[in-house]
């Protein structure tokens, strides 16, 4: 099979081989990347097979979450079934599982995560019955795939029950039937009897204890010794070989654990907060942590229109990208067109808080679309992106566009033209572009929809939408202790969601640095907290790590505030929001070494996204690194291209100011400074330079910003610097010299 050539794709090496069928590594010739291709074992030829293959591909692409595997196409090669699927360069989780367990933060972290798809399939309809961790996959980010949906039971409704395939997957998990691996069967599974979510929950507790004690909680010396444990022994007690574990996760995989379905923990989402508050309480000594569990909240919908229904603004963003139609006659260009689609469907899969339906499911629609609400209601979706590419002679036009098929209003369309030197590398960028715009302009959506419903009718996810409005709208000082408030209210509605205490965070540390607080040490002490307790819960999400880098910056933490943001566009590498916090860290406050790095960031967000909502702030924060550098007349360019665009973002005002000082235009400094009073009144000098010198990280950068406003008689010369409120324990740099 190495070598050989299987449709569009080249067999590279072997990557394993199981009971059902082996996997190899292979390049897709016609779009340039690696994917993985499952083919059906030889042995396995029966109708049942083949079936059971099948269904596993339509599982896995019914469903699209970051911790579950991307299927692309299935296919026949010469009468033997494949799957083609994301290839993730990482290892089987049971390779990765120490004999003495993982510790307890990384276990938790997986384990989180491993809940997040399991919950998702579940809310599809879903029951994934053999969850083990030879089925699930860490990648190089610690990220966790969860892989082999081929025995999965679908759940069959009324309306599909004269459904052939439905009728099939009946069949193949009829009761009385046993399926599944041994060692992880729920009681229930082992005896053949029919099975709910439940079961899995079981499987899940089996994985839980496995990975942190290296054991499983049931053994036997044979396969019925170790079915009847299942059914009828104790499990080991977790605590019995690690006793430094928390009292509150022993019981939570006793419950998990169950024999009978009724007695376990009822869904993945309570699990979920479970492992969050103990998550949480790993932060305090394990002996006083607490075992409080937090309710599912139950939102009601608000009695209104579909498009500003609550929960559409509660959910995630959920777009589904369609085939682009190719309007040349070559039948060539209809593969380029397949590329760019397939290109915006993968990247846009790295943008925080965005479902975006697989491409199995949306390229299925590949005539021309006259009815947008349908496609939007048959994949369960609110946004579709459509387009069209043109190619004469050496020139290609791309068109896209970005409509919410719900409201039935068009966001956003733009063209794209370039020459087609490279096809590839023009495919791959115009993709890109797409995905910039399309990115902004979803941020912006859902922060409208929010903005026109009620608080009241509004879960944590929608309120923290309808803060970010408040800032993006309105950047003043009232804008931002509304903001605040509603995001207090977040996390008291849901203490375990991570992106209200982060984005909690961000707010209250800007509500700081554009000196609009009234309180400034209390404000950084509440900011510092939320970011802190943020990464606690969710470590390893984008949009967490966004805004909690954003708070830790502006409160001194400098180093941990560029790793998080990092960590952030290295998981999401279409995440613009945290490239430009990631800018201003640089700029601001890093070595010297680091401006250039700052500039290349910040210069790519402004030349790529001249749409995206985050673009004033962008263009303030590229004001402040021209200042550091002296270019005072580039820096007044930028920040006045900044006020343009949002007239109340306060320190864009302050480095125009800054800039009009230094370049000796002293008049224009002071009507700038009027204005930012009536803006703002609160702001001070002494708060400003408080401000700068911890997002800055030391006197001597600070300097750059305020030397102009010294110069034009605005801010007094022999004012002391203040002491950092929270030095940077992390950092070497000095903060006052």
């Amino acid at each position: 099979m190495i070598g050989q050539t299987v449709g569009n794709y080249e067999v590279l090496v072997k990557l394993g081989e199981g009971g059902m069928g082996t996997v190899y590594k292979a390049r897709d010739k016609r779009l340039k990347r690696l994917v993985a291709l499952k083919f059906l074992s030889r042995r396995e030829v029966d109708s049942t097979s083949k079936a059971r293959f099948l269904r596993e591909a339509q599982a896995a692409s019914a469903l699209s979450h970051p911790n579950i595997i991307t299927i692309y196409d299935i296919g026949d090669q010469d009468g033997t079934n494949y799957i083609v699927m994301e290839y993730i360069d990482g290892k089987a989780l049971n390779d990765v599982i120490p004999s003495n367990g993982l510790h307890v933060g990384k276990a938790l972290d997986y384990l989180i995560q491993l809940g997040e798809a399991l919950a998702a399939a579940h809310s599809a309809g879903i029951v994934h019955r053999d969850l083990k961790p030879g089925n699930v996959i860490v990648d190089r980010n610690d990220r966790l795939k969860v892989l082999d949906f081929g025995l999965a039971k679908f759940k069959i409704t009324p309306d599909s029950a004269h459904d052939e395939s439905d009728t099939q997957t009946a069949l193949l998990t009829q009761a009385g039937t046993f399926v599944g691996t041994i060692a992880y069967v729920s009681p229930e599974q082992s005896m053949g009897a029919e099975v709910d979510p439940r079961s899995d929950i079981f499987s899940f507790g089996v994985v839980t204890q496995e990975l942190l004690t290296g054991k499983r909680p049931f053994y036997g010396a044979s396969q019925w010794a170790l079915l009847h444990e299942i059914g009828h022994g104790k499990p080991r007690p977790l605590r019995a070989t690690h006793p430094h574990l928390p009292g509150a996760l022993e019981a939570l995989v006793e419950r998990m654990l169950a024999k009978r379905p009724e007695d376990r923990v009822s869904n993945l989402r309570e699990v979920l907060l479970h492992l969050h508050n103990i998550r949480l309480g790993l932060a305090i000594p394990t002996e006083t942590a607490t075992t409080t569990i937090f309710e599912e909240k139950q939102i009601n919908p608000a009695i209104a229109s579909p498009q500003h229904s609550s929960s559409a603004v509660n959910e995630k963003a959920s777009i589904g990208v369609l085939m682009f139609r190719s309007l040349s006659p070559d039948p060539q260009d209809r593969y380029l067109a397949e590329g760019i689609a397939s290109e915006i469907v993968q990247a846009l899969s790295g943008i925080p808080a965005v479902r975006v339906v697989s491409q199995l499911a949306s390229f299925r629609f590949k005539d021309e679309i006259t009815d947008l609400a349908q496609v939007a209601q048959s994949l369960n979706i609110r946004y579709v992106l459509t387009g069209s590419v043109r190619r004469a002679g050496q020139k290609i036009r791309v068109m896209a566009e970005l409509d919410d098929a719900v409201a039935g209003t068009q966001l956003w369309s733009h063209t794209y033209d370039r020459g087609m030197d490279d096809a590839f590398a023009v495919q791959e960028e115009i993709a890109k572009a797409i995905v910039r715009a399309t990115a902004g302009q979803l941020i912006r959506a859902r922060a409208e929809l929010a903005s026109q419903l009620s608080a009241e009718n509004l879960d944590a996810p929608g309120l923290v939408r309808k803060a970010y409005h408040f800032t993006n709208q309105a950047y003043h000082g009232g804008a931002m202790d509304e903001a605040v408030n509603l995001l207090r209210k977040a996390t008291q509605i849901d203490p375990g969601y991570a992106a209200a205490h982060a984005y909690l965070g961000s707010f209250i540390a800007q509500r700081v640095v554009a000196n609009s607080s009234s309180n400034e040490v209390e404000d950084r002490a509440e900011a510092l907290a939320a970011a802190e307790r943020a990464l606690l819960l969710a470590p390893g999400d984008a949009e967490v790590l966004e805004n909690s880098g954003l708070a830790l910056l502006h409160c001194g933490r400098f180093q941990k505030a560029v790793t998080s943001l990092r960590r952030a566009v290295e998981i999401a590498p279409f995440n613009l929001v945290a490239w430009g916090y990631l800018g201003l860290a640089l700029g601001w406050g890093g070595e010297a070494n680091q401006v250039a790095e700052a500039h290349t960031i910040l210069n790519r967000l402004i030349a790529d996204a001249p749409d995206h909502p985050s673009m004033p702030y962008w263009l303030c924060f590229q004001a402040g690194t021209f200042c550091r550098e002296g270019k005072h007349q580039e820096s007044a360019d930028s920040a006045r291209r900044s006020m343009t665009l949002q007239p109340r973002f306060a320190p864009s005002l302050i480095v125009y100011a800054n800039a009009m000082g230094h370049l000796g235009r002293f008049q224009e400094a002071g009507e700038m400074i009027v204005q930012l009073i009536e803006i703002n009144p609160r702001g001070t000098q002494e708060s400003y330079m408080s401000a700068l010198l911890a997002t800055t990280g030391s006197r001597e950068r600070a300097e750059h910003h305020i030397n102009g406003l010294i110069a034009a008689g605005i801010f007094k010369g022999d004012l002391p610097w203040p002491v950092p409120v929270f030095p940077d324990p992390a950092s070497k740099r000095p903060t006052s010299a």
